[in-house]
């Protein structure tokens, strides 16, 4: 893989790069959110900080080396995996969460 390499996989990039977004905002409003009691919070952050934060990062990386690029995605494909069958999460978030998942492993597939 050149330094161009996501010209190859234009649109599989752009979905992810979509989904990563819309992951990230909704799994940080979600942990905002004010209704959450103590204990709620804590599964919450423990949940969703990560997925949230590689979701963010993703798009922060594009310029980066290719092999960096792809373990972030490798990443965001397996915590967002794991953190959309976690309990007692409002359908949009396990829904963004499934959509990153799903746009990170079709990005790895077009990679090869």
């Amino acid at each position: 893989m050149g330094e161009a390499w996501f010209k190859a996989c234009p649109d599989e990039l752009a979905r992810l790069l979509v989904d990563a977004r819309a992951c990230a905002d909704l799994c940080e409003a979600h942990l905002d959110d004010p209704a959450l009691g103590p204990d709620d919070l804590r599964r919450a952050v423990h949940a969703l900080a990560a997925p949230a934060a590689i979701s963010r990062l993703l798009i922060e990386l594009i310029d980066q080396p290719p092999e960096v690029v792809l373990a972030a995605v490798r990443l965001c494909r397996d915590l967002t995996a794991a953190a959309a069958d976690g309990p007692r999460l409002p359908r949009d978030v396990a829904a963004a969460l499934r959509a990153a998942s799903r746009s990170a492993a079709e990005l790895l597939d077009a990679t090869g």
